[in-house]
């Protein structure tokens, strides 16, 4: 089997396939860090630089409002983008071509909500810019080799990995349920993937090592107690994450309705959606923003915030996920909900005579399986800011999240 995999594919056509992807993913690393440097620029001179010398008690009502109506007129002008990195990825499996001679629209569409406060993740505008040059790279190289039509899926990985800090994550995420048949046999294609999603890693890292723009979720400390009380709160707690993750449908379900008025008012629609962002955020801080940065906050001042404080911080933000995106306000869905699964996680590791640790890393995991439907891929994620010893915990989590179906009644699973 082996030979005949060598006998197609020389010895030749494999180190030029292996540079190109090589090449490929340190381009997606810069692209990909070029970008998340301006977020992070733009979201330090709007909150931190202009926020402090103006000192207005309404600042984020004011700027969140004037966001939406930017976000408003951009949409207006030029259509509803970002797209979510699930459906990029599922069109680029399915062999959809992503236009690539709209990208300057998409990552200005992905950036504004992204600076302006929202409650949204990077990963889908990043995916979607990326996924439009891997394109534009096929077309323009496809003289190269035959196999050109995988560089998209390559491309698309990488950016997985280095926006998430984790090649593992990246890669078991692209076949954790790909059943489609591929140009590249299977051992090799899995080769080629590790060489894009480690080399565009490698190029990010080394820009943020260099000049800044880091993503951080922050490290949690060692489970340090593991007994009986662990483990009888185990599928209890992994139920709670459960039913957080049926709220974010549920939520879903329920603001696509109540939207659904102002579907046609586009601008109005950005202008409410950024009110509404700021008077909660307000209330509740850590509802702004995708909540990587946040988590390191919460991980450090949990037992004076309180039971209710956490609690409903986290579910709150499930909501305003998809206030966000039904206003227009479009973006990844991934670091705020394990933002939520951390601060409910908190919540009822301050009512439980359990390690916090071990509290935490199950609702996440669950919560996280419950929304993103693909627990292998949930658990080498969290693995990036959760401890080793946390691995058992999280596998349970994520395996029930991942198991228990959401009933039609509450939503869909779907991307919209």
């Amino acid at each position: 089997m082996l030979m005949e995999v060598y006998v197609k594919f020389k010895l030749k056509e494999i180190f030029v396939m292996t540079l190109f992807v090589a090449l490929l993913g340190g381009f997606v690393g810069g692209i990909t860090w070029g970008l998340l440097f301006i977020m992070d620029a733009g979201i330090h001179f709007l909150w931190v630089d202009v926020k402090n010398a103006i000192s207005f008690p309404f600042y984020s009502i004011i700027v969140c409002s004037f966001g939406g109506l930017l976000i408003g007129l951009w949409e207006q002008r030029f259509g509803p983008y970002p797209r979510e990195m699930a459906e990029v990825l599922n069109k680029v499996k399915k062999g959809e071509k992503i236009p690539y001679n709209n990208l300057h629209i998409i990552a200005i569409a992905a950036l504004l909500p992204l600076i302006f406060g929202g409650n949204l993740g990077p990963e889908a505008g990043l995916s979607g810019v990326i996924a439009g040059l891997c394109f534009w790279f096929s077309d323009r190289f496809k003289f190269i080799f035959s196999e050109m039509e995988e560089l998209p899926q390559i491309g698309v990985a990488a950016t997985v990995g280095v926006i998430f800090g984790s090649p593992l994550f990246a890669f078991v995420n692209q076949f954790e349920d790909e059943n489609k048949p591929t140009a590249i046999p299977k051992n090799i294609k899995i080769f080629v993937y590790f060489v894009g999603i480690l080399s565009g890693y490698g190029i990010l890292t080394l820009l943020q090592n260099l000049f800044g723009g880091k993503l951080g979720m922050g490290h949690f400390p060692a489970i340090e107690t593991v007994s009986g009380g662990e483990w009888a709160a185990a599928i209890p707690l992994a139920f709670v994450g459960v039913m957080a993750g049926m709220l974010y449908y549920l939520f879903k379900r329920l603001v696509k309705i109540a939207v659904k008025p102002l579907q046609k008012n586009i601008i109005l629609k950005g202008i409410i959606g950024g009110v509404i962002l700021g008077v909660v955020g307000m209330i509740l801080p850590y509802t702004m923003f995708s909540g990587e940065r946040q988590m390191t906050e919460v991980m450090n001042s949990w037992q004076g915030m309180g039971f209710v404080v956490l609690f409903i911080t986290g579910i709150v933000k499930l909501l305003m996920g998809s206030v966000c995106h039904q206003m227009g306000w479009r973006g990844g869905k991934i670091f705020p909900t394990i933002f939520s699964g951390v601060a409910i996680g908190y919540a009822f590791a301050l009512v439980l005579p359990i390690d916090s640790i071990f509290c935490v890393a199950i609702v996440t995991a669950a919560l996280t399986a419950t929304v993103m439907r693909k627990p292998l891929a949930v658990i080498l994620l969290l693995l990036i800011c959760f401890p080793i010893n946390g691995i058992v915990p999280m596998t349970i989590g994520a395996v029930i999240g991942g198991a228990i179906p959401v009933p039609e009644w509450i939503g869909s699973t779907e991307e919209d």
